[in-house]
């Protein structure tokens, strides 16, 4: 429910997790401002492709993947946006900054709320940062949540 105190700064924001601990704060981020505007909310989780570098997933086995994945979304949504009608739960393959990136943009979501792990030397090196990339190349604006 809408309050005539809340902006209209966001319609629409695209929060994508991989359901951890550190993405829930992300969700609840989200699900505050949900309860506070009603603005639209759409959950992105990102799936490994069928095939990544040296190793291959069957079909069955990537179709699997994104059924559990589209159960723990849709849990997820009823724990955190219990009746909610304007959360959608979107399930995509690729690389998570490329796809977050790609999806606000389809969606022409206003802002995308992120989690950040928050690794920092030799991990961020080896392992990037999903967030950092999404910030940088984002169609929208991006806040950055950390655990």
């Amino acid at each position: 429910m809408k309050t005539s105190s809340t902006p209209d700064l966001w319609r629409k924001i695209l929060v994508p997790t991989d359901f951890s601990e550190c993405a829930e704060a992300a969700v609840h981020a989200a699900a505050a401002l949900h309860q506070k505007s009603g603005v639209e909310i759409l959950l992105l989780h990102v799936t490994e492709p069928a095939y990544q570098g040296l190793r291959v997933q069957t079909n069955d086995l990537h179709a699997q993947m994104r059924q559990e994945a589209e159960n723990h979304l849709k849990k997820l949504a009823a724990e955190v946006f219990p009746n909610a009608t304007s959360v959608r739960l979107l399930v995509k393959d690729g690389r998570p900054a490329d796809v977050i990136c790609q999806a606000a943009a389809m969606e022409k979501a206003d802002a995308i709320i992120i989690p950040t792990h928050g690794h920092s030397g030799l991990k961020h090196a080896l392992l990037g940062s999903v967030a950092e990339k999404v910030v940088r190349h984002a169609p929208c604006s991006v806040l950055v949540v950390r655990d």
